[in-house]
């Protein structure tokens, strides 16, 4: 069927189910008429009855154009379940117990009517909610927070300070001027592929597009969740990448006895001001913020009021002025804080793209490989911006 004379049933069905409509509206009205009648003056009169025949008659024509109009759409289609929905007045005026009312063989009639989607008044399908009821999909907050720059290579090549010995002084006159000294290194950052696929039969493709535009969504966000983890994790070993807390990329953390976690993002923060590094971010795990959230005062004879602020008054997460970013990732009990702006650099080679195609013997088994990847690097410019660690002793 031509999509010229698709468009064309499909504006006669939505005329003729808006013409159903309104004389159904019509005949509720005369129905209404007749109940009054006869609630009033035990009787209805012919004009009433012959009234509401001609509606019922009306209703039931348009009634059949628009089961004729459906079952040419469906045949037209080849069983693409395109199907005509028949109302409860349809049902109604189709009844033996309304035949029997206009006929004047009784006075009054009930009957009780089902919400059904049919073919032929015959074939009941179930009720179907648009779109795909998805599963959980965790957070994503590290990528977040970094720099991110494109780049068009599978290396990024650069100089950094390896270390820096500041010896200026005052001199008098004549005198010798002091040395200082300064050495680099070569930093090189890799570009690594994330990658994931999966197998679709054509099938499913063609039948469900809602499913197809599902399993894309979820294509990327296994490769974001993979990501975001590495950001954080990985450990260098190609092919994953070098995350925050890989070796040499950070500044170990010292623990103190007896410390909360607030207590270690006040140090740490002091820390890093030191050495003139302003932490913007601290990556804390959920459950450890957490149990710090919960921590009460305590005194002989029970708990007392909540330490970081009481439940029902926004606290806010973002501790001595540093923004708490929660991440699953991170792992229990401990903690990184930096100036993550300006120490770490994430670069981007490819974003995440979806491609599909046959792979070995896909084409004769009706199968379609779709497979998802990103290619990117994580580099870490300054390990002194960053420190990690536990946050109690």
């Amino acid at each position: 069927m031509s999509e010229e004379i698709k468009s064309m049933l499909e504006n006669g069905l939505k005329a003729l189910s808006e013409k159903q409509a309104s004389v159904e509206k019509t005949l509720e009205k005369a129905m209404e008429k007749y109940d009054g009648q006869l609630a009033e003056k035990s009787k209805v009169d012919g004009e009433t009855r012959a009234e509401l025949k001609a509606l019922a008659d009306d209703f039931a024509k348009v009634n059949a154009e628009i089961t004729a109009l459906g079952q040419k759409m469906t045949e037209g289609f080849k069983g693409n379940e395109e199907k005509t929905i028949v109302t409860a007045g349809a049902e109604f005026v189709k009844s033996e117990q309304f035949k029997q009312l206009v006929a004047g063989q009784t006075q009054r009639v009930r009957m009780e009517v089902k919400n059904t989607i049919t073919s032929g008044d015959t074939t009941v399908f179930p009720t179907q909610k648009p779109g795909v009821i998805g599963g959980d999909f965790a957070p994503l907050t590290i990528r977040q927070v970094l720099q991110s720059i494109g780049v068009s290579t599978n290396m990024v090549n650069s100089l950094r300070e390896a270390s820096w010995t500041n010896d200026a002084a005052g001199v008098s006159q004549g005198g010798a001027k002091p040395e200082s000294d300064i050495t680099f290194e070569q930093y090189n950052v890799p570009i690594e592929t994330v990658a994931h696929w999966i197998k679709v039969s054509n099938q499913l493709l063609a039948d469900a597009p809602a499913i197809a535009a599902y399993i894309n969504t979820r294509l990327r966000d296994g490769l974001a969740q993979k990501v975001d983890s590495q950001l954080l994790l990985g450990n260098g070993t190609a092919p994953q990448l070098s995350g925050l807390t890989d070796t040499g990329n950070f500044t170990a953390y010292t623990p103190v006895a007896g410390d909360l976690l607030v207590d270690a993002i006040n140090r740490a923060k002091y820390q890093l001001w030191a050495i003139g590094r302003a932490p913007d971010t601290v990556i804390v795990n959920p459950e450890g913020w957490g149990a710090m959230e919960r921590t009460r005062e305590s005194y002989t004879g029970g708990l007392g009021a909540y330490l970081y602020g009481m439940p029902g008054v926004a606290a806010g997460m973002n501790p001595f002025g540093v923004r708490v970013v929660l991440s699953n990732n991170m792992p229990a009990g401990n903690f990184l804080i930096g100036q993550l702006n300006g120490s770490a650099m994430v670069y981007d080679r490819q974003g995440a793209t979806i491609e599909m195609g046959y792979i070995n013997d896909d084409f004769t088994k009706n199968l379609v490989t779709i497979r998802a990847e990103e290619r990117l690097g994580l580099g870490v410019e300054r390990p002194t911006g960053i420190l990690y660690g536990a946050f109690a002793a």
